[in-house]
C-alpha cells in the first residue's frame, strides 16, 4: 500500500509553536484535500475554483473547523490532511512559468514573529521538492479563494 502524501509530513508538529496562539487558523481557514484524501473526512465541503471544484475541511461559512475540540485543539491531529500539516507553508503553481512556488503565509502569527525553526521549513521544502503531487490538483489549490498574504521562499520545477 502506498503511503498517503500527508504521512510524508509526519515530522511536522506545530503544537509547541501554536500552543498559545489566539488566532487559531482552524477557526478562520480551510484545508484543501488531496484527491487521495477526499473520502477520509466526514465533514468536507466543496470549493469552486475557475478550473473546477476541490474538497476541503476546516472553517466554512463563518464556522470553525468541526474537528476542533472545546479548547480549540485538533481532534484529528495525528491523521490531519496534507494541507493542515503543511500550513503556514504553502505550495502554489505558477501558471506563467510552470513552476511550483513555496510560500510562508504571513497571516500566521508564528511566521510574522519568526518563530518557526528554519530547519523545519527546510525539511518541509525537501519533502515538497521530492513528492509527486498532481499538477491539476495544485492548479485548483492555487486558485482556491485565500487571503494570499504570502512571502515567497522557493521555486522549483
Amino acid at each position: 500500500m502506498n503511503r498517503r502524501l500527508a504521512e510524508l509530513l509526519n515530522f511536522v508538529d506545530f503544537g509547541e509553536i501554536c500552543k498559545f496562539c489566539n488566532i487559531n487558523c482552524c477557526r478562520r481557514f480551510y484545508a484543501v484535500l488531496l484527491p487521495e484524501e477526499e473520502g477520509l473526512y466526514e465533514h468536507s465541503f466543496e470549493i469552486e475554483t475557475p478550473i473546477g471544484k476541490v474538497k476541503a475541511i476546516g472553517s466554512n461559512q463563518g464556522k470553525p473547523c468541526p474537528y476542533l475540540d472545546e479548547k480549540g485543539l485538533c481532534r484529528i491531529y495525528s491523521i490531519r490532511p496534507f494541507d493542515c500539516r503543511l500550513w503556514p507553508v504553502m505550495m502554489y503553481y505558477d501558471f506563467d512559468r510552470d513552476e511550483k512556488v513555496v510560500y510562508l503565509d504571513l497571516d500566521c502569527p508564528a511566521v510574522k514573529g519568526n518563530r518557526i525553526p528554519e530547519i523545519l521549513i527546510k525539511n518541509i521544502i525537501e519533502v515538497l521538492k521530492n513528492i509527486d503531487i498532481d499538477k491539476e490538483w495544485l492548479k485548483k489549490y492555487t486558485l482556491a479563494p485565500w487571503p494570499n498574504n504570502l512571502r515567497e521562499i522557493m521555486r522549483f520545477k
